[in-house]
């Protein structure tokens, strides 16, 4: 598919929503509508059955059970529950350290940072200039004292994989808890959260092309784990209290259904448009860096960083032309330099270079071969203009 101009180049940002997802939501905001809570009526009960049905789809999509999946408001939630809500239920005179990596997503930053003024021990992991945690670097951190271990599947501006298996037998060889945020893995890598020892994990909806508002945290079974609630009121799910919003976990449900069975090819079709993007750049002879590892990177997904270059104003040149970012858009509203970026050694200089940018479903050849060209001219144009300046 050929996009209309501006072309779309921020899928990690967020994703359109399927048009299959939508038919599948729009009977349940009006003629099929009903509280999963209220099964005292009918349409309560047809309520609550369609939401086991959604989450046995979400858990088919990472080797969960039914009963495993809490829906949630997305990943901040699910991340915030798993962070605040083990560390509220912990012992603290037992384990009261929390590891996590350099890499993290902001919510499980600052929830950790919280937990640090609350009488926890908050130990950063760091990360290698390719942008992976090692499992050594996690060893070298966690201690018997160690209580929960937090390190993101795919990262969100570099879109590196962690070794997040080996990582996870580490924590559990040290009694602790392994959490994983898979907001940019879910969907899009095969991920089995028993077979990889993963105790929680997080996701999102809209990343993956379901619905904006609605997540979801898998936490193990058997044995259960202890966690104290985060929000209060009727507790309508296991530590999570809030009505389930119907039409938004059908969507969700089927996302992860469609994403199961798109998820090989669509690997392998993002893999063969990132390598032609790169060759084009190439071929223009302009200087960039990629950063993070290629060998162990998320398809479709690159953080390019063009030397010498206002990485803001490249974006503001090509904003006619193409949809892109400077990093998470979590973060977009701070001038701060990203902290994914100098955790793997960047300088502020070379973090304001840096432009992120993503594939997806709708992304065609055609438009990849059309986004490299526009940026090739862009930095071409910027280094014309400052030689003239000179």
């Amino acid at each position: 598919m050929t996009q209309d101009l501006p072309l779309y180049l921020d899928y990690h940002a967020t994703t359109p929503c399927d048009p299959a997802v939508v038919e599948a939501m729009t009977p349940y905001f009006t003629a099929q509508f009903g509280n999963p809570s209220a099964k005292s009526h009918a349409n309560g009960r047809a309520a609550a059955e369609t939401v086991v049905q959604a989450k046995e789809k979400i858990a088919a999509l990472i080797g969960g059970t039914p009963e495993s999946i809490i829906l949630t408001g997305g990943a901040t939630e699910s991340n915030n529950m798993a962070l605040l809500g083990i560390a509220a239920s912990a012992d603290r005179n037992g384990r009261n350290e929390i590891l996590v990596s350099a890499l993290e997503h902001a919510s499980i930053r600052h929830a950790a940072a919280h937990l640090g003024k609350n009488g926890f021990i908050v130990k950063t992991i760091p990360a290698t200039a390719d942008g992976l945690v090692t499992p050594d670097a996690v060893a070298a951190c966690i201690s018997d004292k160690t209580l929960l271990v937090s390190v993101m599947t795919v990262n969100h501006e570099i879109g590196t994989i962690q070794p997040v298996e080996a990582i996870a037998t580490i924590t559990h060889e040290a009694g602790a808890l392994f959490h994983s945020d898979a907001a940019q893995a879910a969907g899009k890598i095969p991920i089995h959260v028993e077979s990889m020892g993963i105790d929680l994990l997080s996701l999102s909806g809209h990343k993956f092309y379901g619905p904006q508002g609605i997540g979801a945290l898998y936490a193990r079974p058997k044995p259960p784990i202890k966690r104290s609630p985060v929000l209060f009121g009727g507790e309508q799910q296991p530590g999570r209290s809030g009505t389930i919003p119907l039409a938004l976990a059908v969507g969700l449900g089927e996302a992860c259904r469609i994403a199961g069975n798109l998820m090989q090819g669509e690997a392998l079709r993002q893999k063969a448009l990132t390598e032609a993007f790169l060759k084009i750049l190439r071929e223009r002879q302009l200087a960039f860096t990629i950063n993070g590892a290629m060998t162990s990177r998320l398809p479709g997904s690159l953080n390019l960083l063009f030397p010498d270059k206002s990485a803001d104003s490249l974006l503001l040149a090509l904003s006619g032309d193409l949809c892109l970012s400077t990093g998470s858009a979590c973060a977009s509203g701070s001038r701060s330099p990203s902290a994914v970026l100098k955790a793997i050694g960047l300088s502020d200089e070379q973090t304001a270079s840096c432009i992120r940018i993503s594939f997806g479903r709708q992304t065609s050849l055609e438009d990849v071969a059309c986004a490299a060209e526009k940026i090739a001219r862009a930095v071409i144009a910027t280094s014309s203009a400052a030689a003239k300046a000179c």
